[in-house]
């Protein structure tokens, strides 16, 4: 599958585990089987926007964050994620005041960093 598809599995698995549900729980609530939900959250399955939609709607998330995809993060020379895209995966769908405490806590480690 695409690497959009792995993107938009990870971005629901990070909302899914953020409200504390398991994937059967989400398959529950968004009307969908949960051997699909895993295929979904793998990005080995394509769903389509109304299958999306429902998962929004299960996890209280507008649809737009968990597609949203930033194309202009670098990826690694080998054409996979590097690890600032894992970190802003994990930043998305937190607030503005949840992303800056987390902005400023690598601030601190990287400048901690290199007083050593």
């Amino acid at each position: 599958m695409s690497g959009i598809s792995k993107l938009i599995g990870e971005n629901i698995r990070s909302h899914r585990r953020r409200k504390g549900l398991s994937q059967e729980q989400l398959a529950l609530r968004a009307e969908i089987n949960a051997s699909y939900m895993g295929q979904v959250e793998r990005g080995e399955k394509n769903p389509t926007i109304d299958v999306l939609a429902k998962i929004a709607a299960a996890l209280q998330t507008p649809l737009e964050h968990i597609v949203n995809i930033d194309d202009s993060l670098p990826q690694a020379a080998d054409g996979g994620s590097d690890y600032a895209d894992k970190i802003a995966l994990q930043l998305n769908g937190l607030t503005a005041r949840e992303q800056e405490a987390v902005y400023k806590f690598v601030k601190q480690l990287v400048q901690f960093k290199d007083t050593k």
